[in-house]
């Protein structure tokens, strides 16, 4: 009963699977086995076994193994604590930015105490540094009519600090 179950469910899932022979693919014609000879050459009848020669390892080789990383062992330790225990840096007190001054500082009366020469040098290491694409003449003070830093006479500038 179960058998016939199965068989109309795989009609259902798959018909093909049905259709296939239910016998074994490979088979051994009969007899075979009782009349199997086996002719066996006497002199290869007594099997001769030989040992296989011990090989043992080399010992100094395993020290020096061993020895090397103890060695690569000891250096990653002596770094990291060389690592871990550096002096803290201490920062020079001049470089030091102390943001409460600068709040307080007259930045107009900073300016105006610069040279000229000052101002000159400070706008030709920008410009250096800047490049010729983003140099300080290329920037536009006026975004209507597009003027430039270098189209601004020396009158206009005086003109505007003046005021």
């Amino acid at each position: 009963m179960e058998n016939k179950e199965i068989i109309q469910e795989l009609d259902q899932v798959a018909p093909l699977l049905n259709t296939i022979a239910k016998k074994p693919v490979q088979t051994v014609p009969e007899g075979y086995f009782e009349n199997f000879q086996v002719q066996i050459d006497p002199s290869l009848s007594t099997i001769q076994i030989q040992e296989a020669p011990v090989v043992q390892m080399n010992h100094k080789r395993k020290w020096f193994m061993v020895a090397a990383a103890a060695v690569v062992i000891g250096i990653l330790v002596i770094g990291g604590f060389e690592l871990i225990n550096q002096p803290a840096v201490t920062a020079n007190p001049g470089l030091v930015i102390n943001m409460e001054q600068i709040a307080k500082m007259d930045i107009n009366q900073s300016v105006q105490s610069l040279s000229s020469d000052a101002i000159d040098e400070y706008l030709k290491t920008a410009n250096a540094l800047a490049g010729p694409e983003n140099s300080l003449h290329q920037y536009t003070v006026d975004a209507i009519s597009e003027t430039t830093v270098a189209e601004i006479s020396d009158e206009e500038l005086q003109l505007y600090l003046s005021e």
